[in-house]
């Protein structure tokens, strides 16, 4: 070993009076180098029991054995909560595919001809053993003690170990069934299949494919755990309640098992479902597998907001280490000024714009309250699948509201003062900036339910095949989603905008009509720049703590038929409270504006164009869509995307309708004038 590379075990000028790292070999005590304790010369092999904080050191420190076997064991401090370290270890694929990475590609070829085996608890029991095996042609060693293997045990630093070193004694061999004893117990600690086929290649570690199969290998090779008991379940459960940094991993490792396993009725016990169950649910497990990986991290620019399971409050990430009360009351003077911001801004929308109707006010305050409820949509898609027993309803509530307008129709004002409402201090995000791949998947799946704020998305992505957008995205997300996430508000043009069945219905979609009067600009923006300046989030806080407070109390916090019920019937408080009266623009009820507008689409399409539309006495209708104007598939797709889908008959190569519902469908009721009309041109 060079010399550089050394690890002096005393501190120089306290080797006569400290000595951190006390060596006792053969009943003696004694100064002993690193090198010396581990000797390459003498020994061949060695095979390690301990924590390793850091594999690239163990690696560098015992580069000249042929054969290495690790057994990681748990840091000190962490015994208390072994099995749930032990858990996370288990599950944090993607981390134990990033050591290997990090290994020297050298270290990586002797992993994989197995003269390096690194291994860990398959039980996820905890291994706080620290023994030390070196064994060469003609001489052995036993270590024991404290001394894990790691720098700060190792060093010169003031830390203080023990480690009892024999060489060539009977205890060798009684250590060494008991190595044998615990490496039976463990598996190894890199997944076969990078193991064998990515050496030496850079491995995407934020690919749920590649995590998912990873842990369908483990599954079948029985290197998972494959039963907990209730105990431990709970332990977890309590765990991830907790506020703290490591809060939003546990509630993932949490959910991950809730998705793996269920219940034994004989033993009571959580057990692993069997290979074919788990590959039906392979779209979740990829969701829960996932993790934000560093691209995503360093243009999310949300705070992280936690919903606490025990009093359904809500808390914000101050630092890396602690979280403060975010949901809590506001005096009432407060929630008026901030009301009547509220109520400001949305004027606006009638005072600055074109049109002087309230239907875009309606649809920016309707836009305001999903924003207030985002935080809870979780909870409510899992209370209404435990209410009516059947998974398959939790896509009545989307997780998408859109925000579709054209240029100058204030959208984006909407999405700026939607964000300060929240009191997210730093801006929305823009769609260039998480449209590369899995951005927007990582974004889900988190416990972080502060929703996310994405301006112009472009309108292909809802139209998108591939896999981490349009369709595909929508409904794993909507359909798979459970416990705690975030939901996705954006603002899109509407031109060009269109989308599947499929995905119109699990998205809300607004669409803001009206446009800001150009001729008005400079007033308007000065007028809306100075009501931001005094929005702040003390509403929403305040919001939170009531809505909390009816969920606690087990009071109806949302109906089947609509999700933001309860964000009306607090807001209609609000205005009693603080004596205000509640505007014409207070919206009572959801909106169905795609459908509304596919209705006007194709009714001006059939009052137009007679001649494309053949209406047959077999209660069909014949569309000639190239008479329409519409002779590629994409032009095609666009506008059947907007005729409902218990309306088509047949849209291969030919569109034909179903008369009775598309006639009720654009408002034109049948009457027999109408056609006798339409039947002589047949």
């Amino acid at each position: 070993m060079k010399s550089n590379e050394q690890f002096s075990l005393f501190a120089i000028d306290e080797v006569k009076t400290n000595r951190y790292l006390h060596v006792v070999k053969d009943n003696e005590v004694k100064d002993m180098e690193l090198e010396e304790l581990f000797d390459a010369t003498k020994f061949t092999r060695i095979r390690a029991v301990s924590f390793v904080a850091s594999p690239k050191f163990f690696f560098k420190m015992t580069k000249d054995f042929e054969d290495i076997q690790l057994i990681f064991g748990i840091e000190d401090g962490h015994v208390a909560g072994s099995f749930i370290t032990g858990l996370q270890a288990l599950l944090a694929i993607d981390e134990r595919i990033n050591l290997f990475q990090s290994l020297p590609v050298e270290v990586q070829e002797r992993i994989r001809a197995e003269c390096y085996q690194v291994r860990y608890s398959k039980k996820n029991d905890p291994i706080h053993s620290k023994i030390y095996l070196l064994d060469g042609k003609d001489e052995t060693r036993v270590m024991l003690g404290s001394a894990n293997f790691t720098e700060q045990a190792f060093s010169q630093r003031k830390q203080y170990e023990e480690l009892l070193v024999f060489d060539n004694s009977p205890l060798f061999d009684l250590y060494e069934q008991r190595f044998k004893e615990i490496y039976e117990e463990t598996v190894d600690f890199v997944p076969e299949k990078y193991k064998h086929n990515f050496i030496g290649e850079p491995i995407n570690i934020a690919d749920p494919d590649q995590l998912f199969d990873a842990l369908m290998e483990e599954v079948t090779s029985g290197k998972v755990l494959t039963e907990f008991t209730e105990a431990q379940i709970e332990e977890l459960t309590e765990a991830s309640q907790q506020a703290n940094s490591n809060t939003e991993q546990l509630e993932s490792v949490k959910q991950l098992i809730e998705v793996i396993t269920k219940k034994d009725r004989k033993t009571g016990n959580h057990i692993i479902l069997p290979p074919a169950q788990l590959d039906k649910k392979n779209i979740t497990i990829k969701s829960k597998l996932s993790r934000l990986n560093k691209r995503t991290e360093e243009v999310d620019t949300r705070g992280f907001i936690e919903y606490n399971d025990s009093n359904h409050l809500l808390y914000k990430k101050a630092d890396e280490e602690n979280m403060f009360l975010f949901s809590k009351g506001a005096p009432k003077e407060e929630l008026r000024k901030q009301l009547k911001l509220i109520h400001a801004f949305i004027d606006a929308y009638k005072t600055y714009t074109v049109q002087s109707s309230t239907d875009t006010q309606t649809r920016i305050f309707e836009a305001i309250l999903y924003a207030f409820m985002s935080a809870h949509i979780w909870k409510i898609r899992d209370h209404y699948v435990l209410e009516e027993g059947r998974e398959s309803v939790r896509r009545n509530i989307p997780l998408f509201l859109v925000l579709a307008g054209r240029t100058s129709s204030g959208k984006t004002s909407a999405l700026e003062f939607i964000n300060l409402l929240l009191g997210n201090t730093q801006s929305y995000l823009s769609y260039e900036q998480i449209s590369k791949k899995n951005m927007i998947v990582d974004l889900f799946y988190t416990s972080n339910v502060s929703p996310i704020l994405v301006d112009e998305v472009d309108s292909k992505f809802f139209t998108s095949t591939a896999a981490d957008k349009g369709e595909r995205l929508i409904k794993d997300v909507t359909n798979n989603l459970d416990s705690k996430h975030p939901v996705f508000i954006c603002t899109t043009n509407t031109t060009n905008f269109d989308a599947t069945a499929q995905v119109i219905s699990r998205i809300y979609y607004l669409q803001i009509d009206n446009t800001f009067d150009k001729q008005k600009q400079a007033e308007s923006s000065k007028y809306l720049g100075d009501i931001m300046s005094e929005v702040s989030s003390t509403l929403y806080q305040d919001f939170t703590e009531r809505l909390a407070d009816r969920i606690k109390h087990h009071e109806m916090f949302y109906t089947a038929e609509d999700y933001l019920f309860i964000a009306r019937e607090i807001f209609k408080e609000y205005h009693a409270e603080c004596e205000l009266e509640l505007p014409k623009w207070f919206s009572t009820q959801k909106f169905d504006d795609y459908n509304e507008r596919g209705k006007k689409i194709w009714h001006e399409l059939f009052i137009s164009n007679k001649e494309a539309f053949d209406v047959r006495n077999d209660n069909t209708v014949y569309v000639r869509s190239e008479v329409l104007g519409k002779r590629t598939k994409r032009e095609r797709e666009e506008i059947i995307n907007y005729l409902p889908p218990e309306s088509i008959l047949e849209d291969n190569t030919v569109l034909i309708l179903n008369k009775e519902i598309f006639m009720s469908f654009i408002n034109e009721r049948s009457n027999k004038a109408f056609w006798r009309k339409w039947f002589s041109y047949s």
